[in-house]
Parts: structure tokens; sequence; C-alpha cells
């Protein structure tokens, strides 16, 4: 049988790995222990799943791919259910890097592509992501990379090559930035796919970093990649993304030697990041806000709720987390940046909403509290019930929240007013439901849950 600090780290993995784990799915991860978990999640092609084969099926009757919040809803749908959490995660991760909004590229078919791009390369070597998503259609309309032509070169891709996607403010100079983008022109569309016209490219020596040669977009993507700032924004960002901001030096040293000696895997990083003792430390534990993303993806999964991903989607963009939609080319800020007194009230609402849906047409799905709670926990025994729903929910209730939740479940019943006399069974039970879906409420919007 695993003993308690397997379990608390098997669940630590799978929250931040992914969304959190249904209680089975816990139950089958904790079997494989920690190191058999980090084995599935960084092999996730070892995993059966077939999504593709799903939305071709689905494609042009239940989803329309030409529409955005068809695409976020597909999207939401298949974090809510992946088998394969890793990937859906660092998707996320690189869709907050990139930053690609449909708000300009106004095509939602382009977005899918993108999604799909940043989804096969998630895992990957980041050189290939580069050089993937400079040719990426989505990408060249965010960027004006469709307009990048000899004579005329547009920086704002190489700007933000530079400063966002690797070397950083500082590494670099604004000369960098114009033999940058002149040694990107050229990469251009053909209608909705990239074309790599040579009549609108620079040919001729340009300087860059120092070196001067006739280099074209590739060359840059080599030139950066294997830069040592790269590295440590890369593996910096990654840390925090998992763990904590601002890793200690020699934490982050070792996973730039880890990044360098790999030749850029991604793979190779985030493992060093998931196997370090800095992961499982109480700052990382505690230290980490959850995105709207990972609040809602989590709570649906971590209680098996019955989602409809189509009404998700409006509450996670009223807690300040739009996918598809950042708010600008640098992403979400993230981290306490996520809370607010309007997004925390949002957060609130959701979590009502999850709790008390019971299947109709607009209340985002359905949960079970009986079935959730399980028949080993009498109904009306508080302390049992708070200590089960922090179970599912794999939070670490505060003695306030704990005794404040039991006394709330203990609390005596209340009934409409048309019951007058003794309530019968039928009137218990409903009571009794209500209860329970006001204890999940209280378990999912509490302050314990908005961390993890």
């Amino acid at each position: 049988m695993a003993d308690g600090d397997t379990r608390s780290r098997v669940a630590l993995l799978l929250r931040r790995a992914g969304f959190g784990a249904s209680p089975s799915e816990l139950e089958r991860y904790v079997k494989l222990g920690v190191p058999g978990t980090l084995d599935e999640l960084l092999q996730p092609e070892k995993v059966e799943e077939d999504f593709d084969g799903l939305l071709n099926s689905l494609s042009g009757h239940l989803i329309d791919l030409q529409n955005i919040e068809d695409v976020q809803t597909w999207w939401l749908y298949r974090m809510v259910r992946s088998r394969r959490p890793l990937v859906e995660k660092m998707t996320l991760f690189w869709h907050g890097h990139f930053a690609v909004s449909n708000q300009k590229v106004t095509n939602p078919l382009a977005m899918h592509a993108h999604l799909a791009t940043l989804r096969q390369h998630s895992l990957g070597n980041l050189r290939d992501m580069l050089m993937a998503i400079s040719r990426d259609p989505a990408m060249l309309v965010w960027l004006d990379g469709n307009t990048n032509r000899k004579g005329a070169p547009n920086e704002n891709y190489g700007r933000e090559l530079l400063e966002l996607y690797t070397l950083g403010i500082g590494n670099y100079t604004e000369a960098d930035v114009r033999a940058a983008a002149r040694a990107f022109t050229g990469w251009n569309l053909n209608g909705a796919e990239f074309f790599f016209n040579r009549n609108q490219h620079e040919f001729g020596p340009k300087t860059f970093m120092g070196e001067t040669a006739d280099f074209d977009g590739g060359d840059i993507v080599n030139m950066v990649v294997g830069h040592k700032a790269t590295a440590e924004r890369i593996c910096r960002k990654l840390f925090a993304f998992f763990a904590y901001p601002n890793p200690e030096p020699a934490l982050l040293g070792s996973l730039v030697g880890a990044y360098l000696d790999s030749r850029y895997d991604i793979r190779a990083i985030v493992g060093a990041i998931l196997r370090s003792d800095a992961f499982y430390s109480d700052e990382s534990r505690y230290g980490h806000v959850k995105s709207p993303t990972e609040y809602v993806v989590g709570a649906v999964r971590m209680l098996g709720a019955q989602a409809r991903e189509r009404s998700l989607i409006a509450l996670m963009r009223s807690m300040g987390q739009d996918i598809l939609n950042p708010p600008n080319v640098a992403g979400w800020a993230g981290g306490r940046a996520w809370i607010n007194p309007t997004t925390l009230l949002e957060r609130f609402n959701f979590a009502a909403r999850l709790a008390t849906a019971r299947g109709e047409p607009n209340d985002g799905g359905s949960i079970d509290p009986v079935k959730l709670l399980g028949d080993d926990v009498r109904l009306d025994d508080g302390a049992k019930v708070a200590e089960r729903l922090a179970g599912l929910l794999d939070i670490e209730l505060s003695p306030e929240s704990h005794a404040a939740l039991a006394a709330y479940v203990q609390s005596p019943l209340t009934f409409p007013p048309y019951v007058t006399g003794a309530p019968n069974p039928q009137q218990i039970q409903m009571a009794t439901d209500a209860r329970l879906r006001g204890a999940i409420h209280l378990a999912v919007a509490s302050t314990e849950n908005q961390i993890g």
C-alpha cells in the first residue's frame, strides 16, 4: 500500500503536470508510484488516445472549426478528458509563451492549427518548435510576418522572437532586431499556408549577435536557441510554471546545463523539474496560484463532474483567462495577478454553478454529491464530509476552514416555506442534497483551493 507521502507527491504531480485527477485516476497513478507516474506523464506517446479521430467524427456536425468558441470548447474538452495530461498542460504553457490571439488572427481554423503545432512540439525540441512557430500561419498574421518584405522589413516577429520567445531584454541590440527582421523577409503566406517568397527575401550579409553572414530565419533560430540567455529564460519560465518563481541559482544552473547538454530538449527540462526536490517543497506546494484554466479544469476532473465545456469557456473568461485570446503579446501575467476582488467573485460563482449542477440545459453539467462522497461517509458527519472533500480536491484545509465547513454540514437542515410540518423522507433528501452541494461549493471556492 502506498504511504501518505507517495500519495501526496503523486497528487501534486497530477495537478501541476496536468489538471488533477479523479479518485479512480489517482488510485491508478498511486499504484505506479512517483517514478511510474513520471514515466507515463513524460512519455505520452505510449498512452493510447484518439482525439483526432473523435474530432473527425464530430467536425461539421457538433463542432465547427470556423467558429472560435468551438475551437476553445474543443481544447477545453481535451483538457478535461485527456489521458495525456502533461501534453495539454504544456500546450497551455506554450500558448501563454507565444500568446497568439484570435482577436487579430480572426481565423479559427488557423488558431486550431496553431494549437496543433504547440501540442506537437510541446515536449519536443525547442529549435523545432521555434522553426515551426516561425512558419505558423497564425503567428505570421499575429506579428505581421506576412508583410515582412525586402526593402521594407517588418520588425515585429524578429523583435518578439528575441525579447519574449528566447533571449529576453538586455541580451540583444536594436541592430540585432533589424538583422533578424531582414533574415525573415520573404517568410510570408500564400493564402492560408506558409510560403517562402524568394523575391521578397533580402539575400546578402547581415550582422547578428556579432557575426556577419547571409543569414536567413533558420540561422537566426539556430543562433538564439543555443544562447545561454535563452536557456536561462526558458528554464526559469518552465520552473515558475510548474513550481514557483525565481528558482535558486544552483537549481537554475542545473536546468540550464540539462537544456544545453540535451540540445534544447524540452522533455529533459520538464523531467528535471518534476524530479527535483524543489518541486515537492513547501514553497512549491503552497506557492502556486491556480490560473482560471487550472482552477476550472481541475475542479471538473477531480470531482468527476459531467461538464458542458462550452459554458465553462465564458466562466473562465470572466475569471481573466480567455484562451486563444490572450491580452497582449506577453500573454497573461499569472501568479497573484490572477486574483482580485472581481475574479475571486467569479471563481466563487463558478464553484456555486459546478456544485449545484443537476444536468439542466444551462447549468454547466451535473454532479452527484452522494456518489462523490462515497458510501463510507455519513452525510451528517461534518468532519468526515469536510475531510473527504479536502481529499477529493487534494487541499489541506486550515483548522478554521475545516471547522467552518464541518459546522455548516452539521447545522440544522432548512426547508422551503411550504414545509410546515414534519418533513417527509423526500423533503429531507432534497434538503440534504442542497446542504452537500453547499459544502462542495464552499470547498471548491475555499482559499486553500485557489492554491495548488
